[in-house]
């Protein structure tokens, strides 16, 4: 999978897509995974796996494999002083063979040049052995390791780290991560492996868009549907499915009203127990063309903050309530009605938004 940045709202982001055959002869998009989630349980593992208990337990193993090796190190010094033993004798042999016995002394320098060979094939293995030999830890490095590993996650996350030092961890410990997402849905099935040849498998929850994706969508709207029937409020619903363990479909915050109410009108459930709006102070009563927020909400098909944020922009105007509970009502005029349903349908992608550039282009004068 390769990895995408972008930056959201102001923040950067990171995500992780499979894309290979898409690219390579237009295939469809394999799968995608927003890179927070992944990153953050890749980080917990590879904190745990270097926590001091497992840092202890490492020290413990390096210190065995040293005593192992001291063991080893003895025969290899009994083998390479039998090949030097080897050599002396072949070299003594030929040089008291007499001269006149050339074939003799031929054979016998023939003796001593192969005992040399195995000798010089010996000594190169035990070379190679030195190299791939655990090294020794002196005592100031192993308390060294000690005390950097019960600071590990303060350090993880200290202001002068940076994701490269982060990175250079991580590949020290694992080779390689396999991601595979069920289907649509939130879950992910992972699969680490380990720089030792070890490996363990997890499961990760990634932010959706699509609540009906949710692998417990069917166990939800079955108990939405069950309290409903109850005669429970949407809200009060909401708040039951937050106690029961349910979480929103992008994991930033708890269940609420909207998804409730969506659910129940999706199965033909007519919303129960609507409250009804405060009363008006006379002093601010509606003029032409005045909507309350929640209404024109609910005219437009759209929710209370996309009202709330298009007022912050300037697209809609409109005035305060001077007492409490100081309502905001937005003057919006049929015609200007219109323009916001064109601006929500253009939000939406259900509209091609035009810039005012390429206005009189598209008017006529390219065919």
């Amino acid at each position: 999978m390769t990895v995408g940045y972008h930056v959201d709202a102001g923040r950067p982001r990171i995500g992780y897509n499979c894309t290979g055959a898409r690219s390579e002869w237009g295939g469809p998009h394999c799968q995608h995974l927003s890179g927070g989630c992944l990153d953050a349980y890749v980080a917990g593992q590879v904190l745990q796996v270097l926590s001091p208990a497992a840092v202890e337990v490492h020290l413990q193993a390096v210190q065995q494999a040293l005593a192992d090796r001291a063991a080893v190190e003895k025969v290899w010094q009994q083998r390479l002083e039998r090949a030097q033993q080897q050599v002396d004798r072949a070299r003594r042999c030929y040089r008291l063979a007499e001269p006149e016995h050339r074939l003799v002394a031929r054979q016998l320098e023939q003796d001593w040049e192969q005992a040399l060979a195995a000798q010089r094939d010996l000594q190169e293995q035990w070379r190679r052995f030195q190299r791939q030999a655990p090294q020794q830890l002196s005592a100031p490095d192993q308390e060294a390791i000690r005390q950097a590993a019960a600071d590990l996650p303060r350090l993880w996350e200290a202001p002068g780290v940076t994701h490269a030092d982060r990175k250079e961890v991580v590949r020290a410990v694992l080779d390689e991560i396999t991601v595979s997402i069920r289907g649509v849905s939130e879950l992910v099935d992972l699969t680490l492996h380990w720089a030792g040849g070890r490996t363990t498998t997890g499961l990760v929850r990634r932010p959706i868009q699509y609540f009906e994706h949710l692998s417990y969508y069917p166990r939800l709207q079955q108990r939405v549907l069950e309290l409903a029937e109850a005669g429970w409020h949407p809200e009060k619903i909401a708040d039951q499915l937050n106690r029961d363990g349910y979480q929103s479909a992008r994991a930033d915050g708890p269940i609420r009203y909207r998804v409730v109410a969506q659910i129940l009108r999706r199965n033909g459930r007519p919303l129960a127990h609507r409250r009804d709006p405060l009363p008006i102070d006379p002093a601010e009563a509606l003029r032409d063309n005045e909507w309350l927020l929640p209404q024109l909400a609910a005219h437009l098909g759209c929710t209370t903050g996309t009202l709330r944020g298009w007022l912050r922009a300037g697209h809609l105007t409109g005035r305060q309530e001077t007492r409490a509970p100081h309502r905001w009502i937005l003057l919006a005029p049929p015609e200007e009605v219109d323009e916001l349903r064109d601006r929500l349908a253009g939000a939406r992608g259900r509209k091609t938004r035009v810039h005012p550039r390429f206005a009189e282009a598209l008017n006529g004068h390219i065919p």
